[in-house]
């Protein structure tokens, strides 16, 4: 087992994705600001009263009172969208990506009544900065992850390292050669390690049980996000894969331990 690890891998990743966040977050910031300078229509009486809850759905059923200037705001907030959000997307502006990356951001309610110029009322842009605002606070769900899994996992490489680097100092020792004091030193060492790197498993699938939000019965798991975090990566679960790997090859070279320490007695 070398020193690289999946585990250490998982850093760089850990890594990118809080720079994605941070991009994404500021694209969303900067995309609000905009869509607030846009006025909407003000809608008549009844428009009003139709609309006292501003939901998307209200918002495409509900028309301004000037809907061509009302459609042009809907083209500049599509604009607007294209321009910071819109503009880090992979595949461009185009009309179905634009849509696709619209939804995913505004949900399909929005982006179907920003698509179809139904009109820029005071419901759709209340919907779009409420939209954008949900965004945000799953990304700085996802931000406060990205922190707990660095942190959990900048304590496991100090250990994991410890082992790996005890493991390859011994490897080309001969049990042979070695007392039965020194055995069992060996013996209690890898005795030690094992129950640290147990200790460690538990906790990780503890944390890997609980919400993504600390104090929270709600909201998305903390496990879905982790997944997420290392979909790319050579392990779904790096820190458990690496743990387990590493309790392994400590359980193999203490049966060998132990067998040369019976030899002895």
């Amino acid at each position: 087992m070398t020193g690289v690890t999946a585990v250490h891998r998982a850093l760089e990743c850990l890594a990118e994705e809080r720079e994605t966040i941070s991009v994404r977050n500021a694209a969303l910031e900067t995309f609000a600001q905009r869509v607030r300078t846009i006025p909407a229509a003000r809608p008549t009486a009844h428009q009003a009263q139709q609309a006292a809850t501003p939901t998307a759905t209200q918002a495409i059923q509900v028309r301004g009172t000037s809907p061509a200037a009302s459609n042009d705001r809907c083209a500049a907030v599509r604009t607007a969208f294209d321009d910071t959000i819109g503009h880090h997307s992979a595949n461009g502006c185009e009309d179905d990506s634009r849509f696709e990356a619209m939804a995913a951001t505004l949900t399909e309610d929005v982006a179907a009544a920003l698509a179809a110029d139904t009109g820029w009322t005071p419901p759709l842009k209340a919907a779009v900065l409420e939209a954008v605002s949900t965004s945000r606070q799953e990304l700085a769900v996802r931000r406060e992850i990205i922190q707990q899994e660095r942190t959990t996992f900048e304590a496991a490489i100090t250990e994991i390292d410890e082992i790996i680097g005890w493991l390859q100092a011994t490897a080309d020792e001969s049990f042979l050669q070695c007392g039965f004091e020194a055995l069992q030193a060996k013996h209690e060492r890898l005795e030690t390690y094992r129950e640290r790197l147990e200790t460690r498993l538990s906790r990780r699938q503890a944390q890997l049980t609980g919400s993504a939000a600390r104090g929270e019965s709600s909201g998305p798991r903390y496990r879905s996000v982790v997944e997420s975090l290392y979909a790319s990566g050579p392990a779904r679960y790096p820190l458990l894969s690496t743990t387990t790997r590493l309790y392994s090859i400590c359980s193999g070279c203490q049966r060998t331990v132990r067998a040369h320490l019976a030899r002895r007695v």
